[in-house]
């Protein structure tokens, strides 16, 4: 008989101490420190507020970068224009069919092709109706005919220097296909008009 309740005690005790154990476990594990799920809320929703900030940055960064490249390519078609000039005398005139986009017009791509190696296209995208770069071989400014290069639209206004353009340079008094670009395009006059 000994020996029954011997095994029956030992299987009590074994049970009694895996319970003991497990319940030791369980208030150990309310014991671990742990974030609760407002907490957790909070965290990501302070991440998500620096990333937020992060990216209007780089985005504002972006736009200022593009606008920095596009008067950096207005400015080398223009220096293509200068050395255009300087052999033939005159810039490419409207009639032979040189004005517009510069990097959709057939026209104006061959007569520049001597002087440069491709022609730059707006850094959205050649195929871009907002964003391009514009020749005007005839282009009425203070009341005189120049040749005039732009970059037809600017990201950010603070990079346009139409204001300027329109009031100090042409008077007041600008006319001619795209007129300058508008309000939000980069402009320069290249020289007299050869037509």
């Amino acid at each position: 008989m000994n020996k029954t309740c011997r095994g029956f005690t030992s299987a009590n005790e074994e049970r009694r101490k895996s319970l003991l154990v497990w319940r030791l476990s369980a208030a150990e594990a309310k014991a671990v420190p742990a974030f609760t799920l407002i907490e957790l809320m909070v965290v990501v929703a302070v991440i998500g507020f620096i990333a937020s900030i992060i990216m209007a940055g780089l985005t504002s960064a972006q736009l200022d970068a593009r606008d920095k490249r596009r008067i950096a390519d207005v400015r080398q078609l223009e220096n293509a224009l200068q050395l255009y000039y300087t052999r033939y005398n005159t810039y490419p005139t409207e009639v032979s069919g040189a004005n517009g986009n510069v990097s959709t017009n057939a026209t104006f791509k061959t007569v520049m092709a001597p002087f440069m190696s491709g022609v730059p296209s707006d850094p959205t995208g050649p195929a871009n109706a907002t964003y391009y770069y514009y020749y005007d071989g005839k282009h009425n400014c203070g009341g005189k005919e120049y040749a005039v290069i732009f970059a037809r639209q600017m990201d950010k206004p603070a990079n346009a220097n139409y204001t300027t353009f329109l009031n100090t340079t042409c008077a007041g008094v600008l006319d001619g296909e795209g007129r300058g670009g508008g309000v939000e395009s980069y402009n320069i006059i290249l020289g007299n008009s050869g037509g």
